[in-house]
């Protein structure tokens, strides 16, 4: 019995790592396909999938992952020129999640402008949430136009309002911390204080402490106190 399941592994782990490859040396547009695939990598998970469940099953998590890593210039020639030629919104959101993240990968400044321009143009939210989700971790210079991630916190969108500001961190505008303070009093929400105070940990200043004390003290949410204490922690750690 051990060697059916030890074979089981073995056939499991080639097939995995087949796809990996697959994906890794494939064509941008083979990549989008398999983002956007149901399918799960090996018909010997099917058993196995009567009584659990992954994501990592599914080709889809392997693409995603992938698209994660995407740097070279190649490859954002063939999403912008994939961009450029479809009209069908799912398969967009692919693509912009594949453009925000070799963005973040590359520092790709003028890329990054061209994101926040269609980050107003579309109309879809989930375009909109794979660019936010994408450069949420670049670091942002003060040269770059982050005005459409400002209006996003503005908006009553919850998906949006939370992810535009994540992608608020690590830029470089003086009007940021001010704008995610006056959004931290104004709202009586913790897990939007929580999402704040995350966001703070890279563009807050001492201006910040006295409003995130101030809000520990009326708290009792276990999670929104322990964000408040890294947060603090980490603007007084910095140089």
């Amino acid at each position: 019995m051990f060697d059916i399941f030890g074979n089981t592994n073995k056939k499991l782990e080639k097939a995995r790592l087949e796809l990996t490859e697959s994906l890794k040396n494939g064509s941008i547009g083979y990549l989008l396909d398999q983002m956007n695939s149901r399918e799960i990598y090996s018909p010997l998970l099917t058993e196995k999938r009567k009584t659990q469940i992954s994501s990592t099953d599914d080709i889809s998590w392997y693409a995603y992952r992938r698209a994660e890593e995407l740097n070279v210039p190649p490859e954002k020639q063939e999403l912008i020129d994939h961009l450029s030629s479809t009209t069908d919104d799912n398969r967009k959101h692919h693509i912009y999640f594949c453009l925000a993240h070799y963005c973040k990968n590359t520092l790709d400044n003028s890329l990054f402008n061209f994101l926040m321009d269609r980050l107003e143009a579309e109309k879809d939210q989930q375009c909109k949430l794979s660019i936010l989700i994408g450069i949420a971790d670049m670091t942002k210079d003060a040269t770059l136009n982050i005005e459409p991630l400002k209006k996003l916190t503005k908006i009553r969108n919850r998906d949006l309002k939370i992810n535009s500001i994540i992608a608020l961190r690590k830029t470089n505008d003086k009007e940021v911390e001010g704008l995610l303070l006056s959004i931290f009093v104004e709202t009586k929400n913790s897990h939007t204080k929580s999402t704040i105070t995350y966001t703070l940990e890279t563009t807050g200043t001492s201006k910040s402490v006295p409003f995130l004390k101030e809000a520990y003290k009326k708290t009792r949410d276990y999670q929104l106190r322990s964000a408040i204490e890294r947060t603090i922690e980490k603007i007084k750690g910095k140089p």
